[in-house]
């Protein structure tokens, strides 16, 4: 019973489905699959207890392909990444916000029973100073600046004169609010506290259509959005590697990382990726190094590089966790998941990211961005192609994907792309629902990661991106951007 009850929710899932994917044809056409169809080809076949036999993959993926008239050019000598699984399983999972109890649950791990302050943006006294300042250029004692126009210098006033009778003096600090603070549609809680002789902060927010985010972070190691983090394999060629790499070791910052996601309650996550970084002062970021004196010049890239007692804050590692099904990974990915095209589409629904930062002394930042259910089992053991298909499928339909190269050049460009696949890998994937961004399928998904060859440039680190994605049980094409 538990077995057609369980194939009864596919099916319905399935109907919901815009097609998973792109089909696999010979033109660029976008084409709607019958996601029923596809589920019912997952359920049969072959054993897959024998995951890499069934299969039947080989030690490397390796291949010379131009395509798009010569413009396009792609080679792979890969590493195939297998689960550690016997099966592939395919599941389902839903989109949910934060809650109450999440609240309760971030303050209690993260400010430790330390008072939560409210973030102070504008003091009464810089108010006031701007009060006076636009008042000034209102009554022509000096001349306009920056954009600000005669017409509009009455709401700004009039907006520093409200910041002026309701913000904090200085110094003053106010209890900030330990539940949700509406604003139209949002939902926010923020605050900072001290902690162990740290500022730490906390940003809690609830964006309906767009995406909820919770990020905590250790003052000067990053805000609501960013961290203040590069990967250490972005220091240039010819730069010594020493400074911007961490001075301990991947496992122990893992076990830090971890036992925070234990105590945040995550179950069913594993760290997915684990990445080398070093942490600088955001202004540093942007190509401004600040000097003993306080002057901020802006300094070419060698010369950055260059100056890592100034550039380099502090060393470490980020990792991103990923949920499970049966221990098979939703794997993650550089793509968000935030492109809309289809107006079956018409709402927002990134990949979920669960982020740790961590230095020698723990963590200094962490966020959760797309908050989900838990994953839900549907299929124990999915009916995959067969490597040898999946091959055939990427060359024809790398091609496909990359025929706007074409366009490109038919319009007076030059563009000639060189792609290296370096690392194939098989996982999961949320598939969005058709007219409901609020539930998905997990299906299994063969990634294509690699790098762009840039001729006389060898030395510029890259990033992996993936350049091709296909759905594991019929070879489609997926795009990664928009989560079908």
């Amino acid at each position: 019973m538990k077995r057609i009850l369980s194939l009864l929710l596919l099916a319905c899932l399935a109907l919901g489905l815009l097609a998973g994917c792109q089909a696999t044809p010979d033109t660029p056409a976008v084409v709607q699959k019958d996601q029923e169809q596809m589920l019912q080809t997952a359920q049969q076949g072959k054993d897959n207890s024998a995951l890499l036999a069934a299969l039947e993959v080989p030690e490397r993926f390796t291949g010379d392909w131009t395509g798009v008239n010569g413009f396009v050019h792609v080679t792979a000598d890969a590493e195939i990444v297998l689960p550690n699984a016997d099966k592939i399983p395919t599941g389902s999972i839903g989109r949910r916000d934060f809650t109450l109890e999440d609240l309760d649950n971030f303050l209690r791990v993260f400010m430790k029973g330390q008072p939560f302050y409210e973030e102070v943006y504008l003091t009464r006294q810089e108010a006031m100073a701007q009060l006076e300042y636009y008042q000034a250029m209102q009554r022509g004692e000096i001349p306009l600046a920056g954009d600000a126009t005669y017409a509009k210098l009455p709401d700004v006033i009039a907006y520093y004169a409200e910041q002026a009778r309701t913000a904090p003096d200085e110094g003053e600090l106010r209890l900030a609010s330990t539940s949700f603070v509406s604003d139209g549609p949002l939902e926010n809680m923020s605050g900072w506290s001290e902690v162990d002789g740290k500022k730490v902060h906390l940003w809690v927010q609830n964006f309906p259509d767009v995406w909820d985010s919770a990020v905590f972070y250790v003052q000067d190691y990053g805000d609501p959005n960013y961290d203040n983090s590069q990967p250490s394999s972005a220091v240039p060629d010819g730069i010594p590697k020493e400074p911007f790499q961490p001075d301990f070791s991947a496992e122990e910052a893992q076990q830090m990382a971890d036992a925070l996601i234990a105590e945040l309650g995550f179950e069913n996550v594993v760290c997915d990726k684990i990445t080398p970084v070093f942490f600088a002062d955001a202004m540093t970021l942007h190509g401004a190094i600040p000097e003993p004196d306080g002057a901020s010049p802006e300094l070419s890239y060698s010369q950055r590089w260059n100056d890592p007692e100034h550039f380099v804050l502090d060393t470490g590692y980020q990792l991103q966790y990923v949920r499970c099904v049966e221990g098979f990974p939703i794997a993650y990915t550089t793509h968000r998941g935030d492109y809309v095209e289809h107006e079956s589409y018409n709402k927002v629904w990134v990949y979920e990211q669960i982020q740790v930062d961590v230095t020698k002394d723990g963590v200094v930042y962490f966020s959760w961005i797309s908050p989900s259910t838990e994953p839900v089992l549907e299929l124990a053991d999915t009916q995959l192609m067969s490597f040898d298909e999946i091959s055939s499928i990427f060359e024809r339909m790398f091609m496909v994907k990359y025929s706007y190269i074409q366009t490109i050049n038919d319009n007076g460009g030059d563009s000639h792309p060189h792609m290296r696949i370096d690392t194939v890998r098989l996982s999961l994937m949320r598939i969005r629902a058709k007219d409901d961004t609020d539930r998905g399928l997990l299906i299994p998904v063969w990634d294509f990661w690699g790098t762009y060859v840039v001729p006389g440039e060898p030395s510029i680190p890259q990033e992996p991106e993936i350049f091709l994605t296909l759905n594991a049980i019929d070879g489609s094409m997926v795009d990664r951007d928009l989560g079908y």
